[in-house]
């Protein structure tokens, strides 16, 4: 049921070459039928090959860049409808497309709000009207985060904060997405907004995302196309557990990763993080979730019909303790003591934190993500096709990181030369492990 609504249907795709959208190419190629998939690239199908050929095996690889079902297009995402694509091609795309996933974005957590305007806002608002003129658009997906909510964790009490599957309102109303046009423009004019000022985000990318959400859907219901938004919000995305292999990773996806190779580089006894939690290292949580898990849950939802907003998570079952994810980092250090979290009450962009807490700031708190949309989901689903699905996250072996030592290594490189310490150091500091690719620098 799932991959037959795919036949005959013509997608395409932003950010396809990147974590979350290889893998959704994957599962697309591998498990369905669909007429044709546009994918947008910078540098076009060479640019395209050579990034797959550095975080893939040649075999998954060769799967994708050798489809005759893709197409890449070469052009980039901007301030602009245009991608600087030939106007056939933008007419060709109006004509033909039935569904947009939006996967394309910034990652830098750290860039100022107004460097996220330029490269996830403007671009993600362009987009959206370009997609809303679609006369055969049945779903734009948009690819946001689970922490557009964060700032819950400042207002509330509770050491475990409960996030549900909607909007929550900045300004206690139910005006947000009227709204976000005001705000956008205020954004544009400062590099700021007065409810980004009032609310505590642990970055800018949090909000970001956030006022992003609320511009898609203000075009949507301009357009009374609210049924055809379906926003996407992953946790802490990992390695994948299945697809395209066990594993699957790129080190500056996932937010472990460097965490782990910090954590290996540390040369002290102590780290100073930041917490409310009486009992940080059982009440506080990492929800990491499979790159697989959000893949599936895309195509999924999208076959169903869904629209509104989707948890990608692992959530309150499949999430972390710290003290698990804190265990697989000491397995992956190779100096002889293991370094010991220092707690305290200060504020999670405190100068005193450890780079890792202030870098990540969610370390020391706990969201319970809801997933009740993928539940009610998998219920509609026949028993015998849900087993092939990767919905939901397994937890039925200890964490561990063995299998991305060697991205932990080239995060732990990176963190070597900017700090100027030699690179034989990472050696004595981390493991070594075997790469299913020759995976070098980036592309």
């Amino acid at each position: 049921m799932i991959w037959n609504y795919y036949q005959g249907k013509i997608l395409f795709i932003t950010g396809g070459t990147g974590f979350i959208g290889t893998t959704v190419l994957y599962r697309l190629l591998t498990q369905a039928s669909p007429k044709h998939i546009y994918v947008l690239c910078r540098g076009g199908y060479e640019r395209a090959r050579a990034k797959w050929e550095n975080i893939l095996p040649a075999s998954v690889a060769n799967t994708l860049s050798g489809s005759n079902r893709m197409t890449i297009l070469d052009g980039e995402l901007g301030d602009t409808a245009t991608m600087d694509l030939p106007e056939e091609t933008l007419q060709m795309l109006k004509e033909r497309v039935h569904i947009i996933i939006h996967a394309a974005a910034s990652i830098e957590l750290k860039n100022s709000l107004r460097e996220l305007s330029y490269t996830v806002i403007a671009p993600t608002l362009c987009l959206t009207k370009y997609a809303l003129k679609f006369p055969n658009l049945e779903k734009f997906v948009f690819l946001s985060s689970a922490y557009v909510n964060a700032h819950l964790w400042k207002s509330s009490k509770s050491c475990d904060v409960a996030v549900e599957e909607r909007l929550y309102s900045l300004e206690g109303d139910d005006d947000s997405c009227q709204t976000a046009p005001e705000v956008w423009r205020e954004v544009q004019a400062s590099g700021t907004s007065d409810e980004y000022t009032t609310h505590d985000f642990p970055w800018p990318y949090a909000y970001a995302k956030h006022l992003a959400e609320r511009l898609v859907l203000n075009k949507a219901s301009e357009r009374d196309a609210l049924d055809k938004i379906l926003i996407i919000r992953p946790s802490v995305i990992g390695p994948a557990e299945e697809f395209p292999y066990h594993g699957f990773t790129t080190p500056y996806s996932s937010p472990s990763t460097a965490c782990a190779a910090a954590y290996a580089m540390h040369p002290g006894r102590k780290i100073q993080l930041a917490t409310r939690c009486e009992n940080p290292e059982r009440e506080a949580t990492i929800d990491e979730v499979p790159v697989d898990v959000v893949a599936e849950r895309i195509l999924v939802h999208v076959a169903l019909g869904t629209s509104g907003y989707v948890h990608a998570v692992s959530g309150e079952k499949g999430r972390l303790r710290l003290e698990e994810w804190w265990e697989a980092f000491k397995k992956e250090r190779r100096l002889p003591w293991n370094v010991k979290p220092v707690w305290t009450s200060e504020d999670w962009h405190s100068a005193d934190l450890h780079p890792i807490a202030r870098n990540f700031k969610i370390i020391g708190t706990s969201f319970a993500f809801s997933e009740d949309k993928t539940i009610q989901a998998a219920e509609k689903i026949d028993s015998k096709e849900l087993e092939h699905l990767k919905l939901f996250a397994k937890r039925d072996q200890p964490y561990s990181m063995a299998h991305r030592r060697h991205h932990i290594n080239h995060v732990a490189r990176q963190m070597a030369k900017k700090s100027r310490w030699p690179l034989c150091s990472v050696g004595w500091l981390t493991r070594k492990g075997k790469s299913s690719v020759r995976f070098t620098e980036k592309v």
